[in-house]
């Protein structure tokens, strides 16, 4: 080796060494890609990234898509097996037949304090006894009341889905824009949640337990008749409301009451963007037979074909950990919240304290409803969307959307 030779090569390794002593190892160098849901909840993980950086040395490039194109194009990209991601931000329906292509996590779970999460959001993530995925927003429907509007009629907050209703049109002065409650009637996958949660209260399932289609029965159309019945005593324009519009009608004083996803009571109770911040009661949606709030559970999981699996996980750790999900519940997140899954933040009195419907949250997860769990899932789903649609568009009665939600049911179940 020559005297030059000999130069380059001291100057690169203090160079190398320099770098190591700066960085936590081998995650130095590493970058990962990250599937994410755009515009909502995208703020609190974006907000939140450097701290993550910092600490590990890996750099995280955010490939977000809006909701309507998030599963599709992870499918595409994880099908492919090309590697293109590290890691995926999963609405828990999409978990089974996401599942084929997703790392199983039961091995590294070890090391985690399992029984710190609620045990619910821990089953968004598994499928047929193995865990592809772990809680990160822990969404479940609650049900959002004016306290003072209800204080000066005497009332109190609705029980039962018939107090839903007398409670609503007591409330209802379209001519002064005045509503009973904020829900969503467009071809939104919301109006058909919502239809849902109401056929699940009465006793209705989606699938049933011969793996059929179940809407189409007395209780699916008890469900749907209340259902629309709301829409009478909603805002007038509701068949052109989406997620985003419930929080409007609710932040501008507009409706008394709205069924929505926890997620999206943050930005209710923003000074900033609220005028009734402060006003706003939170209970369990109504019950019927029984009382079956909608689990919505977002998840993160690892590609099997990553090349940065372990970098992955430690991403993954972090995003479900405390130290991410104590930062998010204080997040003022403009449109849709992050909710940590873990117990010891939820039972937090800075929580509570920052975040009034937190034990409504809590009490929701511990009995809420999770939506089938099968591969077919996201296609049975979107029929349900398409058809609920039709039905709030006038395009379909109520007894032709029950018998076409089943007979699409059916068909995708191969029944």
């Amino acid at each position: 080796m020559t005297r030059i030779e000999k130069i380059v090569w001291s100057v690169l390794l203090v160079f190398t060494v320099a770098l190591a002593a700066d960085a936590p190892g081998w995650a130095q160098s590493k970058t990962i890609t990250l599937s994410m849901l755009a515009g909502f909840k995208e703020d609190v993980v974006r907000a939140n990234l450097p701290e993550f950086e910092k600490k590990t040395g890996i750099k995280v490039v955010v490939d977000a898509a809006p909701f309507a194109d998030l599963y599709k194009k992870q499918v595409l990209a994880l099908s492919t097996g090309a590697g293109r991601y590290d890691v995926v931000f999963v609405d828990e329906p999409w978990v089974p037949p996401l599942s084929e292509f997703l790392l199983p996590l039961n091995e590294r779970m070890k090391t985690l304090d399992v029984a710190d999460f609620v045990p619910t959001t821990l089953a968004s993530g598994a499928f047929q006894g193995q865990q592809y995925a772990m809680p990160v927003d822990c969404n479940v429907q609650i049900l959002v009341y004016r306290k003072d509007l209800f204080e000066q009629k005497g009332l109190k907050p609705p029980a039962t889905w018939d107090e839903l209703l007398s409670a609503a049109k007591a409330f209802h002065d379209p001519a002064k824009e005045k509503y009973g409650i904020a829900i969503t009637a467009s071809s939104d996958i919301q109006t058909a949640l919502y239809m849902l949660l109401a056929q699940w209260s009465y006793g209705a399932e989606l699938v049933d337990a011969s793996g059929r289609g179940g809407l189409n029965t007395p209780a699916g159309k008890k469900g749907g008749e209340v259902f629309l019945e709301l829409l009478k005593v909603a805002p007038l324009n509701v068949r052109s409301y989406a997620f985003a519009d419930v929080n409007k009608a609710v932040q501008l004083g507009q409706a008394a009451m709205a069924i929505q996803w926890a997620s999206g009571a943050k930005p209710m109770e923003d000074k900033q963007r609220s005028s009734v911040a402060g006003k706003l009661g939170y209970v369990k949606v109504p019950k019927a037979v029984r009382q079956t709030p909608m689990r919505g559970v977002w998840t993160i999981g690892i590609p099997k074909n990553s090349a940065n699996q372990d970098a992955a996980w430690q991403f993954v750790t972090w995003l479900s950990g405390k130290d991410f999900g104590q930062a998010a519940m204080k997040f003022p997140s403009s449109t849709s919240a992050i909710h940590s899954s873990r117990i010891s933040v939820l039972k937090d009195p800075g929580t509570r304290s920052a975040v009034p419907y937190a034990d409504t949250l809590y009490d929701s997860l511990q009995i809420a409803k999770e939506r089938p769990r099968l591969r077919e899932y996201a296609d049975v789903q979107e029929h349900l969307r398409v058809t609920a649609g039709k039905l709030t568009a006038g395009e379909l009665t109520l007894d032709a959307a029950l018998k076409e939600i089943d007979a699409g049911t059916n068909r995708i179940l191969g029944k």
